[in-house]
């Protein structure tokens, strides 16, 4: 099914880019943990936006170096909408978005319900892979070395996964507050399903599955 959260799709650039705010990128990965189709529209975008940075850098038109070196006055061209236009316009838009505001919002709701969780756009990858994949669904597989006591990271919960071969290759999986996952205990062997990231900031830059849409305990 097409999803129709077009408010959503406009934010996956900024997402992509590392530009959006905390509360835009919650809502987008609130998001995803539904929506399969929005999940594969990520992808592909994430795809096309690696493509364009293997191509070189092109000059300006000629046009565009000229039109910058005019002046700003003669770059603006007067134009002038009646006032009985303008208002009409208002109320129109007004309207038009008070409609697809409650279509939308109760398409989602209703499908949200009943769209079972879709594993095939997900690749397996060790723990030490991840952070050189660019695959953003992916699902690891380790031993649960650290439950953070603190589950106050912005509404989430944390949990650090290790290569049992490996101890030093981890992942910081985070599961946001209301998901349905449970925190697994420490020492569990788990199954992780969620979506790839690197946390660059200076006290973390480590790899993380966040959000984490799946855990499945292993014997």
């Amino acid at each position: 099914m097409t999803c129709l959260r077009i408010d959503l799709h406009r934010l996956f650039p900024l997402y992509l880019d590392g530009a959006a705010s905390p509360s835009i990128s919650h809502r987008v990965e609130k998001h995803l943990l539904d929506c399969s189709g929005c999940r594969t529209r990520l992808v592909r975008m994430r795809e096309a936006k690696n493509l364009l940075g293997e191509l070189p850098a092109i000059d300006a038109p000629p046009f565009e170096r000229l039109t910058a070196r005019m002046p700003s006055r003669a770059r603006r061209v007067p134009f002038v909408i009646p006032s009985f236009v303008r208002h009409f316009a208002a109320d129109a838009l007004v309207a038009t978005a008070l409609f697809l505001g409650f279509t939308l919002l109760y398409t989602h709701t209703a499908s949200a319900r009943n769209r079972p969780f879709d594993s095939s756009s997900f690749r397996a990858l060790a723990i030490r892979a991840v952070a050189n994949t660019h695959d953003p669904h992916v699902i690891v597989q380790g031993v649960v070395s650290e439950v953070d006591a603190d589950d106050d990271h912005e509404g989430s919960h944390r949990f650090r996964l290790s290569d049992s071969k490996d101890q030093k290759a981890f992942v910081v999986c985070e599961i946001l507050d209301g998901d349905t996952p449970r925190v697994p205990k420490a020492g569990s062997r788990v199954r992780v399903w969620g979506v790839s990231r690197y946390d660059a900031s200076p006290e973390h830059e480590w790899s993380e599955i966040h959000p984490v849409l799946r855990v499945e305990v292993l014997p």
